[in-house]
């Protein structure tokens, strides 16, 4: 059996085949690997056009397949019988029932006898999603290794790319992936060693300065529908992370001087009578800032400026009112990068000035997952065109907004221009 069958000829009508192997576990982690166990490989809806993905995530309903394959440990195969419809193969740690009852016939051999492959089939799960692009002048497969197990799906990230035959045996594809998927392998293996900050310390973010009165918990819900709809192509959701609430007092100093020290420094409450100090460092507002926190700060009798006297002398500082803000982030990832960004939605409360507000939406940048092709400079390019898609959104919304790179430090500036008090405690 070769594995071309589905994948388009010509680039004009070109389409990537995608193939789901379930497999053992023993091929990812080191575990004892269970005898004979097959692979499973499960062609999927073909993707039309002949882009490459650095990361994919699978639902359910999109793991449903109507040509599967049985590779055995020894290399042979054994397409089975299709089901009357394309049935989902995996659904969170299991196969669906339906499925599961549709392997038992499909197992079987002709004279009834069951296939003795069906016994290490509970020792399977989602391994690898191999790409198979048969239009270029050199076929090639990306490799996509699972990264991350969710109730909602799977997710998978590129650690390999290999060219082949177009006519290529599907067990030489699965076998020349399973011998491609230890690249990067160690890092996929743990949640947290999978992504990496590209720029370590500087905050990457576009703003948009919403100028009509609206409710950002209604914004980033329907925000997140928008995302899930597919009306940010080329964006998911971040599995297991997908909208995160966040809220500060937060108390604030300009630092003045010297000047290629000045910037913001802001003290947030945290409970326990503990505080985080986040330390930005920009002479205008722009895009790149540089950021760094300390946590878990003790400020006895919350005499802010003492504790930055001491342990900041050669700065000196201005205090800026103190604010209240509540924060509601979409978090999604970038299928053709692997950059994450958050969708930030917040809105700050001044007390000191009758309860002024300022609402914005922030894309920033997050992550990257670490991946076969990773080019830290796209993040410039693939946050323009989540901005914009913000933008678009906005506008389809009803509310009113406006692009710059208005910082809150700006904000609290214009506060004291219009007759903000600052005390002590502010």
């Amino acid at each position: 059996m070769t594995a071309q069958s589905n994948a388009g000829v010509g680039e004009a009508g070109a389409t990537v085949t995608r193939r789901l192997v379930i497999a053992d576990m023993a091929h990812q982690y080191s575990v004892a690997p269970a005898a004979d166990a097959p692979a499973l490989v499960a062609e999927l809806a073909a993707e039309a056009g002949d882009g490459t993905r650095a990361m994919e995530f699978l639902r359910p309903e999109q793991t449903a397949s109507k040509a599967l394959t049985l590779v055995r440990a020894t290399g042979q195969t054994r397409p089975l019988s299709p089901p009357a419809a394309p049935l989902p193969t995996w659904s969170c740690t299991h196969f669906p029932a339906d499925f599961t009852a549709y392997l038992d016939g499909a197992l079987a051999t002709e004279d009834g006898i069951p296939d003795s492959a069906g016994a290490g089939l509970s020792a399977l799960g989602p391994l690898l999603l191999l790409r198979t692009h048969t239009t270029a002048s050199d076929p090639f497969t990306e490799v996509l290794i699972c990264a991350r197990y969710r109730a909602n799906g799977t997710l998978f990230v590129r650690t390999a790319r290999f060219t082949h035959a177009a006519e290529i045996d599907l067990a030489d594809l699965v076998a020349r992936a399973l011998e491609y998927r230890t690249e990067l392998q160690d890092h996929m293996r743990i949640e947290s060693n999978a992504y990496i900050n590209c720029e370590e310390d500087i905050e990457i973010e576009q703003k948009v300065t919403l100028l009509d009165e609206a409710s950002i918990w209604s914004l980033t819900k329907d925000m997140w529908t928008a995302v899930e709809a597919g009306e940010f192509p080329g964006f998911i959701t971040y599995p297991g992370y997908e909208l995160t609430r966040w809220h500060f007092v937060q108390h604030n100093f300009e630092v003045t001087g010297p000047a290629e020290e000045v910037g913001h420094y802001a003290f947030q409450e945290n409970p326990g009578n503990r505080y985080q100090l986040k330390m930005k460092k920009f002479p205008a507002d722009a895009v790149r800032r540089q950021e760094t926190f300390r946590k878990g700060v003790e400020v006895p009798g919350g005499d802010f400026e003492a504790y930055l006297a001491r342990e900041f002398p050669a700065l000196s500082f201005r205090r800026l009112p103190s604010f209240r803000r509540t924060r509601f982030d979409v978090n999604v990832h970038s299928l053709a990068t692997g950059h994450g960004f958050g969708i930030e939605t917040d809105e700050v409360t001044v007390d000191a000035v009758g309860g002024r507000k300022l609402r914005q939406v922030e894309m920033e940048y997050l992550e990257t997952y670490r991946h076969e092709g990773l080019d830290a400079t796209t993040i410039d390019d693939e946050m323009e065109r989540l901005t914009r898609l913000v933008e678009s959104y906005l506008a389809r919304a009803g509310v009113a907004s406006e692009r710059n790179h208005y910082s809150k430090l700006s904000f609290l500036r214009d506060c004291v221009a219009t007759g903000a008090t600052v005390s002590a405690g502010s």
